[in-house]
């Protein structure tokens, strides 16, 4: 019996004065949970642009490096194999008016709760497994141009599943 978890991020791109740029474009995003099954996911912190620096307009946060990446912690079965999958990339909406941003993932995972030592998981599909303790630490991070951007508040969805194999 294959059992999934879905997490859902939702994605507030918007006016709330936590990416400072000329014109009023910025970025904020929240990670929440929804569970199917027999996976607990606890989101120990969201991604964090509150005054992050641009380079060339684009904002990054690197999960395996940057103290602002959100993390969460999947619990499931001891040793237990599952395979984790995302969309890599997300079109957000303005939703004052025209305009979009394209937001890249980039997600790291680990058996131990160490993010420096922790690897980018790509969209390839292979084995992954809870450590003793039935955990797995999971790091998003990602990208976007904010060069084109109209000012105003962007929305969209992220999702991850894990899937016992």
């Amino acid at each position: 019996m294959i059992r999934k978890l879905l997490l859902a991020a939702f994605l507030l791109i918007g006016c709330t004065g936590l990416l400072h740029a000329q014109d009023d474009r910025q970025v904020n995003i929240n990670v929440t949970a929804i569970v199917n099954g027999a996976v607990e996911t606890i989101t120990i912190q969201t991604i964090d642009f509150d005054n992050i620096e641009r380079e060339n307009s684009v904002v990054t946060v690197n999960p395996v490096t940057s103290p602002r990446a959100g993390k969460m912690i999947a619990r499931g079965t001891p040793n237990a194999e599952f395979q984790i999958d995302y969309l890599q990339e997300r079109v957000l909406d303005n939703a004052n008016g025209p305009g979009t941003i394209i937001f890249t993932y980039t997600v790291a995972g680990n058996i131990v709760d160490v993010q420096d030592t922790a690897e980018i998981l790509s969209q390839e599909v292979r084995d992954l497994t809870f450590n003793n303790d039935g955990e797995y630490f999971i790091w998003v991070g990602g990208f976007a141009d904010l060069s084109t951007a109209e000012p105003g508040t962007y929305m969209g969805e992220f999702t991850i599943e894990i899937e016992y194999i």
